[in-house]
């Protein structure tokens, strides 16, 4: 598989959106934050769905 040739802005979004939700959990496991499976669930999902809309916006890789 070949990478993908200049900017793409799904990754960054989808790489930003895996950090934000990344660092919600560690700030629970700090007990920063008291974060429920009732705040979770929306928050992945929520994730998600940003992801596939940045890779959905993007369109088909470029090159092909």
């Amino acid at each position: 598989m070949k990478p993908r040739p200049g900017f793409d802005p799904a990754s960054l979004v989808a790489g930003m959106i895996l950090i934000a939700l990344g660092g919600l959990l560690l700030l629970d496991q700090a007990d920063v934050l008291e974060l429920s499976f009732a705040y979770m669930l929306p928050a992945v999902l929520a994730a998600l769905g940003g992801i596939f809309l940045a890779c959905g916006l993007a369109g088909p890789p470029r090159g092909e």
